[in-house]
């Protein structure tokens, strides 16, 4: 029979209860940093259209915001841990929950009033058009140098 001033199995259940908290109640790497996990993202571009996947299994679509900010589309939201039954241990934690954020750049300026964003299946689908390049136009230079040729002391 074990003594219960035990230090030894008092410091087993400390550490018992401590890697409790942190699997149940979050990955636990995201002790660590702001945003624990930012989904997986594809982006595929052509000269004038951009889509961008973003996997979210397990995010309601209510959760999810989506901004674009210049070159850069930012996708954020929250997954919740599932309920667990009574008396369940982990024996694996792979899986990230909590807030979530992912910004992704494009090689190029989108329309932010052409966007377009499907939410289906755990995929958030993003599709993003080009701002086309403004025309290139030659401007007159006015100044000293066009002044000057059309001096009329020049002609003395």
């Amino acid at each position: 029979m074990s003594n219960p001033e035990d230090p030894f199995k008092s410091l087993q259940r400390e550490a018992e209860r401590l890697f409790h908290d942190l699997v149940y109640r979050r990955h636990p790497a995201s002790h660590f940093v702001d945003h624990p996990w930012a989904p997986s993202a594809d982006l595929v571009v052509t000269k004038s259209v951009a889509r961008v996947l973003f996997e979210l299994a397990g995010v309601p679509r209510d959760s999810i915001s989506l901004r674009l900010v210049g070159r850069v589309l930012e996708v954020s939201g929250r997954r919740a841990p599932p309920q667990e039954t009574p008396g369940a241990n982990y024996h694996r934690a792979e899986i990230y929950f909590g807030e979530f954020r992912r910004l992704v750049e494009l090689p190029w300026d989108a329309d932010p009033g052409k966007v377009e964003a499907i939410y289906k299946e755990g995929m958030l689908e993003v599709r993003l058009k080009r701002v086309p390049a403004p025309a290139r136009t030659e401007i007159s230079i006015e100044g000293e140098a066009a002044a000057a040729r059309s001096d009329p002391r020049d002609s003395h």
